[in-house]
């Protein structure tokens, strides 16, 4: 989503961490594939998850591919888009949905929409 100050926010879900799992881990083993800008560990509740910030959307994308499903302290983490508010949702339901994962962390949005053009419009 876009922020008060007008960027565009690069922000990250982790869930299902072990509740050995820091900040500062999270913010070391993210960073080896991009530069994160801040990085806010909830610890309430059940399971801890995360936020993780990055400067730049194809470090986060890379990271997406890169990190979820891997396992960190012994748990398979989920990472993936933290969700807009509803407000700034755009309305999807008459599109089709296609998931593309197991990526290399090089691929971009670009990569995957030249991919995919010749099929028609792509959102």
């Amino acid at each position: 989503w876009i922020s008060d100050e007008g960027f565009v926010v690069q922000l990250l879900y982790v869930g299902n961490l072990s509740r050995d799992v820091t900040e500062a881990l999270i913010l070391e083993l993210f960073g080896q594939i991009g530069p994160c800008k801040s990085c806010k560990m909830i610890t309430a509740g059940h399971d801890p998850y995360c936020f993780v910030e990055f400067y730049e959307h194809r470090h986060a994308t890379a990271t997406i591919a890169a990190m979820n499903g891997r396992k960190i302290l012994g748990k398979e983490v989920k990472v993936n888009w933290a969700t807009t508010p509803t407000s700034q949702k755009k309305d999807t339901s008459s599109h089709f949905h296609v998931f593309v994962g197991d990526l290399s962390p090089e691929i971009t949005t670009d990569d995957i929409k030249a991919a995919f053009a010749p099929f028609g419009k792509i959102s």
